[in-house]
C-alpha cells in the first residue's frame, strides 16, 4: 500500500475515533443538567419582577 494512503487512512481512523469519543460523551450527556440552572435563573426573575412590581406600587 502506498504511503500516502496509508497516512490518510490513519488520520481517517483517528478522526473516527475522535468522532465516536464526542458521540459517546453526547449519550453521556442529560438534557435535565441543563434544565436545572434555567430554572434557578427563571425563579431568580421572577423574584426581582415581583420586588420590581412592588416597589413601584408602593411610591
Amino acid at each position: 500500500m502506498p504511503r500516502a494512503i496509508q497516512g490518510r487512512n490513519e488520520h481517517l481512523k483517528s478522526e473516527a475515533e475522535l468522532l465516536d469519543e464526542e458521540l459517546r460523551k453526547l449519550r453521556a450527556f442529560s438534557p435535565w443538567e441543563a434544565l436545572i440552572p434555567f430554572s434557578i435563573g427563571a425563579g431568580f426573575a421572577l423574584v426581582l419582577l415581583i420586588a420590581g412590581m412592588l416597589i413601584v406600587r408602593s411610591l
